[in-house]
């Protein structure tokens, strides 16, 4: 079998039983649990947004009844039973029967092309508005019959003041129902399939300029599935919505907004789609202040599938998802599933191997330098050893280069906490005590690590939570990631070698990885974006190799003033646009709102790919102070 981590095995997955196998039921009770529970799920207007890869059309597929039923079937599986729970919490399963009847359309299709029809705004929204209803309509029926519903055991719940409008969509019956929907969508085709436009007054006079408005008249559907009446709340899930004109865009926003409309309906977009200020301001919302008679608050839910709130959670959470993720697709590979390998982190050893001969004795040289430097005493020396020997044995890291490494950074860190000795003083003028308490831990373990990975060459990346980490909470860069870790040790095992990958391997197999991934970026002003990233990586680089690790495991990302950075999409347009780009595109991380040394700042932060590349920390935290100025100076640097 193809390996199923290199394309996206969801995707080309058509029968929902190998699909269900294979989804991880973590993103749904990270992300839509909670609205679920506050009733902001379904009674209005939900915006899902997240950058390429983050799983947004899988979850779709989740929320079809057929798929639903299909669960359902099978819930005496084990498999299944954690993916029906998180399900049942979202209320998309409630007493053991699907809620919902959900389609999705993507609109990365024709639908663009109405905007370039020479037609007033209000022509051209009404004739998308009408098409995607249509579709929506035929797109529930077809759910229907893909979970074995006759379209006569099909009828819709009407709202009781909609008579008139539910004579115009055909009625209550799935078959009439079907036939409305079909004329509407031939006659809204033959328009955007015109060679020429046809004329205002043509399509006015056109069937497809009549009333139909199935979404305001539905409130719910009624199935006989299986000798079961089941009531079922209509979903309608537009998918890709970045693929629309921006004004295209809100007006579909401004229109599915409305409180009067029964069904649920979500949007699922990129970051790319919204305004700079959308998503570079944290608290920004994704319709316009000024829309008058909507309060975003009320009429829209923002479900953000990365955000900067909990981000400790997050990383625990998508380490759990990942996990998950790769045990299911490791199961789809007969060369693994039949050795019972379905464990990827069991593949990924932690070991790393002693430094050569000949760097343990440059590591050695370049520790005594610094005692004899700085005219340390032994006994401070061994004072600062046993504690560092003390610190690696209760971590199991206990190597004698992760030993020499971190003595080096205490070494330094001892000298910059004690008086300056004058130049003439005795070399053996006796110990000085250090200002503040010397001890090491996680952090000067992470500084030594970095320092022996640029030093010495010593493997940093590797292991399945470095995998997760660099992943940066998404989905599809994890798999891209695990793809090439997964193939090599096919190779071993198809060889007849183990399966496990050493530390050095994995290092440079996800560097090699990292590096192809950055160099294929082609979304809109990459150049700019490698060019920033670049800039600041090079910055972070010097700063992360200190003798004293200032930032403990380093920096790796620059920190602006939020009073200063706020003002970026009124100041600084191109540079928004630059900024914006590279969070869509899983470049940059923003940090609002975070307190350090008595102030607010924003980081812009690394992702995992540019990382690994540059052989940073993947520990959060360390940035470097900067200004606006700097961000513009190196986005535009060629």
């Amino acid at each position: 079998m193809v390996n199923p981590f290199e394309k996206r095995a969801t995707e080309y997955l058509q029968q929902d039983e190998a699909f269900l196998a294979v989804v991880t039921p973590e993103p749904l009770a990270t992300f839509f649990e909670k609205p679920a529970k506050s009733g902001k799920l379904y009674d209005r207007l939900a915006m899902v947004i997240g950058t390429p890869g983050s799983g947004k059309t899988t979850l779709a597929r989740l929320f079809k009844y057929s798929t639903l039923r299909v669960l359902l079937r099978n819930r005496g599986f084990e498999t299944y039973k954690n993916l029906i729970d998180a399900l049942t919490a979202c209320a998309a399963i409630k007493e053991s029967r699907p809620a919902l009847i959900g389609c999705r359309i993507s609109l990365e299709s024709e639908y663009r092309e109405f905007w370039e029809f020479p037609y007033p705004d209000a022509l051209k929204a009404s004739l998308t508005v009408a098409l995607l209803q249509a579709r929506a309509v035929l797109g529930w029926l077809r759910d229907a019959e893909a979970a074995g519903i006759a379209l006569e055991d099909i009828e819709i719940i009407p709202r009781p003041d909609a008579d008139a409008a539910l004579e115009a969509i055909g009625g209550t019956m799935g078959i009439d129902l079907q036939r409305r929907a079909r004329e509407m969508e031939s006659a809204i085709y033959e328009i955007s399939a015109a060679l020429v436009p046809p004329e205002i007054d043509e399509v006015e006079q056109n069937m497809a300029a009549t009333a139909y408005r199935p979404l305001d008249v539905i409130d719910g559907f009624r199935l006989k599935d299986g000798g079961e009446v089941v009531q079922t709340i209509p979903l309608v899930i537009f998918d890709d919505a970045h693929y629309l004109h921006p004004n295209q865009l809100l007006a579909l926003q401004r229109w599915l907004a409305r409180r009067e409309l029964r069904v649920a309906r979500w949007i699922l977009t990129r970051l790319d789609a919204l305004n700079p200020s959308d998503v570079l301001i944290e608290g920004q919302n994704v319709f316009e202040e000024d829309e008058p008679g909507l309060k975003r608050a009320r009429e829209i839910t923002a479900i953000w599938m990365q955000s900067s709130e909990g981000r400790a959670n997050q990383r625990r959470a998508f380490r759990k998802m990942a996990k998950d993720m790769a045990g299911r697709y490791l199961s789809q590979m007969e060369v693994f599933n039949r050795r019972s390998l379905n464990s990827l982190g069991d593949l990924l050893s932690t070991h790393v191997d002693s430094l050569s001969p000949s760097k343990a004795e440059k590591l050695e040289s370049k520790v005594n330098a610094i005692q004899r430097r700085y005219k340390i005493t032994a006994d401070r020396r061994a004072g600062l050893e046993r504690e560092v020997i003390d610190y690696l044995e209760k971590s199991g890291e206990l190597s004698d280069d992760l030993k020499l490494a971190m003595l080096a950074i205490l070494l330094e860190r001892y000298v910059n906490r004690t008086p300056q000795r004058g130049l003439f003083e005795n070399e053996e003028g006796g110990d000085t005590e250090p200002s503040r308490p010397l001890s090491a831990g996680p952090d000067i373990a992470d500084g030594a690590k970095i320092h022996l990975l640029h030093q010495f060459d010593r493997p940093y990346f590797f292991g399945i939570d470095t995998l997760c980490d660099a992943s940066s909470e998404n989905a599809e860069q994890f798999l891209h990631l695990a793809a090439r870790l997964v193939a090599q040790s096919e190779t071993q095992l198809i060889r007849s070698k183990s399966p496990t990958l050493t530390s050095q391997v994995q290092h440079n197999l996800l560097q090699k990885r990292a590096e192809e991934m950055i160099r294929d970026w082609d979304f809109p002003l990459h150049h700019s974006v490698r060019r920033l990233s670049k800039g600041i990586a090079d910055q972070c680089i010097v700063k992360s190799l200190e003798g004293n690790a200032s930032l403990k495991g380093g920096a790796n990302a620059f920190g602006i003033l939020q009073e200063e950075f706020d003002l970026i999409p009124k100041l600084q347009p191109d540079l928004a646009k630059v900024l914006q780009f590279g969070v869509a595109y899983n470049a940059f991380v923003l940090v609002p709102n975070h307190n350090a040394k008595n102030k607010v700042w924003c980081l812009v932060e690394l992702s995992g790919l540019l990382l690994i590349k540059n052989g940073l920390t993947l520990k959060r935290g360390g940035f470097l102070e900067r200004r606006v100025e700097d961000l513009v100076r190196l986005a535009g640097e060629v």
